[in-house]
């Protein structure tokens, strides 16, 4: 079996699809695992979440999503929509209202962003939940039911951030659950029973290495994979073969 990974994709849909290109998902024995964060600050946050859909429609369980961090905000900004503390917050992380954009019909987001320029912020927000929730039912259902985590035959762990280590093998229930989609990388470079592939933290940033754009190892047992597309335009693939146990992508050796 082959394991592709890939994070944090942002609403790139370009790099997403010229990825996903690479990859035979034809064969019965490849699997994409795709670690969250595909809404906010690319263009199109639609046409990810539609592409991802898609793929699983195609190809049923060779195709693994699971939810980050910026679905678990989508989901709140949905959910929240009678707290108008809450829109000031989704406002700052929708970076020039992109994902609001991608989500509205053109009316519909020359309205809200007419509402934005008001400073008539909860108004703004109440619009826009209205119109994702009766325009895309069926994103948010999706998004709703996105997994945690995959484990793998393989001794892997794939999520988007982290889970608890200190845990060992009762990781799954001794994981708060803001864990998966939040945690930082204070587990690099310490051994674990599993290897954990993770993104949400760019491996520019994980690594200390300037302009890091690859797949970054530790030396034990994580592999950070968000190489930072929004930045450079591209997704960092990882791969790893069941047959010999190794590991490749951009970065490694």
């Amino acid at each position: 079996m082959r394991i592709y990974a890939m994070s944090d994709i942002h609403g790139n849909l370009e790099p997403l699809a010229h990825a996903v290109s690479t990859i035979n998902l034809d064969n019965p024995s490849t699997r994409l695992v795709l670690l969250g964060d595909y809404c906010d600050r690319g263009p199109d946050s639609l046409g990810v979440f539609q592409y991802i859909m898609d793929l699983q429609n195609r190809y049923g369980d060779r195709v693994i999503a699971l939810r980050g961090n910026h679905e678990e905000m989508f989901l709140e900004y949905i959910d929240e929509a009678d707290d108008p503390n809450f829109a000031r917050g989704w406002m700052l992380a929708d970076s020039n209202m992109a994902t609001t954009k991608s989500l509205l019909g053109p009316e519909d987001f020359k309205h809200a962003k007419h509402l934005v320029s008001l400073r008539k912020f909860e108004d703004a927000y109440a619009f826009v939940v209205e119109s994702i929730t009766s325009r895309h039912a069926d994103i948010v259902a999706w998004v709703r039911a996105l997994p945690y985590y995959y484990e793998s035959p393989f001794k892997q762990v794939f999520v988007h951030a982290g889970i608890d280590e200190e845990a060992g093998d009762l990781w799954k229930i001794g994981t708060p659950q803001e864990w998966f989609t939040e945690m930082p990388p204070e587990y690099a470079g310490q051994k674990f029973y599993l290897d954990v592939i993770s993104g949400h933290i760019t491996t520019e940033t994980v690594s200390a290495i300037p302009n890091y754009r690859g797949i970054w190892h530790d030396g034990a047992s994580h592999y950070y994979i968000d190489g930072n597309v929004t930045k450079y335009g591209e997704l960092a693939i990882l791969e790893y073969d069941s047959a010999t146990g190794a590991y490749t992508g951009p970065g490694l050796g």
